[in-house]
């Protein structure tokens, strides 16, 4: 069987490239072939260790080039942009002669159910079905994005309609794509580290781990961390991770006075190390695909403080076994759940006992058989 998966960049350290190397790296030691098309950058090593076997090939488009185009511009640039990639990727699945084509949900998804390759197609969300509009809300624009925001829903739910199928990470995604579509699974993502180690939970370390962008909310839990460390001043919240709005964040904490406990650590390969020494980990995000992040927390007995945000976090936290889940937005409510846990070891040590033992459903060979199944039922058809 031969797989041909479609994304950005492997170059930077997000939860889907991550989540996607391994996951083709467990693909080729199971005797499937693996090609990965990029569209961003050339000459791009990736951030994260791949399997020498796997094949790269960089189309160097780069969609990106026009993020910040005025939008009749946008949209000119990146039509003439995607007819040069559907031309391309169309070229390649019929020289390689592909058996799967798995886009993860980017510029590909305007035209793969178009393409006259003789392969099954699929795409792999690591979103939700209104991702676009959370993005535009979430930035704060007119009324006018958010109208935008809808049409393109729209359009996404036509473009997968035509796909052999369309695979999401959450029960709540499922429910709500196959009101519109019939060709819809369901596979959670695993936890990418692998870790027989459980943090000792007696460090005073809050950790935060993502992209420095408005959808992470990095802002909440700064204003958050204002409230609780008034009164927990031993303890330090470190974030790992860069991005657009890091200098907005640190100007943030610095209005806030808050320089002497939050630590802005920088773009981490050892995300398991970082966990393993912390006792909370926070998750503050506006929406979510299902955050990569929190399964990487519980593999390491770390308890979580998570708002109940758009998609995933409450079908990792149920009951608040191996964390606490705080209605969405709610700052006030976010603190004091960061200090319940700071003040009580023994709570701490319940719930990361909680946290390895639901990691336990989100293994990667539990994961990835579900994966290998669909894929032979795909070529057997």
């Amino acid at each position: 069987m031969k797989l041909l998966y479609c994304i950005p960049s492997l170059s930077t350290s997000g939860g889907t490239e991550r989540i996607l190397i391994e996951k083709i790296n467990f693909l080729v030691n199971n005797n499937i072939d693996v090609i990965v098309v990029t569209t961003e950058g050339i000459n791009a090593k990736p951030f994260f260790s791949i399997d020498t076997r796997i094949k790269i090939v960089e189309f160097n488009i780069n969609f990106n080039d026009h993020f910040n185009d005025k939008l009749h511009r946008k949209y000119i640039n990146t039509h003439k942009k995607l007819k040069t990639y559907k031309a391309r990727l169309e070229e390649l699945l019929i020289s390689e002669s592909i058996d799967i084509c798995i886009s993860t949900g980017a510029k590909e998804i305007e035209f793969l159910y178009k393409l006259k390759a003789n392969c099954k197609k699929v795409c792999e969300l690591h979103f939700s079905k209104e991702y676009r509009k959370q993005a535009y809300l979430s930035r704060n624009l007119s009324f006018f994005w958010e109208l935008i925001g809808d049409y393109r829903t729209k359009q996404f739910i036509k473009q997968c309609q035509g796909l052999d199928r369309l695979v999401v990470l959450t029960k709540e995604d499922e429910k709500s794509w196959k009101l519109t579509n019939s060709n819809v699974d369901q596979i959670y993502n695993f936890s990418a580290i692998e870790s027989d180690q459980v943090s000792q939970l007696d460090n005073n370390v809050v950790i935060a781990v993502g992209r420095l962008t408005e959808q992470k909310g990095f802002d909440r839990l700064i204003q958050a961390w204002s409230i609780v460390s008034q009164k927990h001043r031993d303890w330090t919240l470190k974030i790992y991770g860069t991005g657009e709005l890091e200098e907005s964040l640190k100007d943030q904490t610095e209005r806030l006075n808050l320089s002497d406990s939050i630590y802005f650590e920088g773009q981490t390969k050892n995300v398991t190390e970082k966990i393993l020494g912390s006792s909370i980990f926070a998750l503050s995000s506006r929406y979510e695909g299902f955050p990569l992040v929190l399964l990487e927390s519980i593999t390491c007995g770390v308890p979580v403080v998570s708002f109940d945000c758009k998609t995933g976090p409450n079908e990792i936290i149920i009951n608040n076994d191996c964390g606490i889940l705080v209605e969405d937005s709610n700052i006030d409510k976010f603190a004091e759940a960061l200090g319940v846990l700071m003040n009580d070891f023994e709570l701490r040590r319940a719930k990361g006992k909680a946290a390895k033992e639901t990691s336990e459903k989100f293994s990667k060979p539990f994961i990835m058989n579900q994966w290998i199944e669909l894929f032979n039922k795909l070529s057997d058809r």
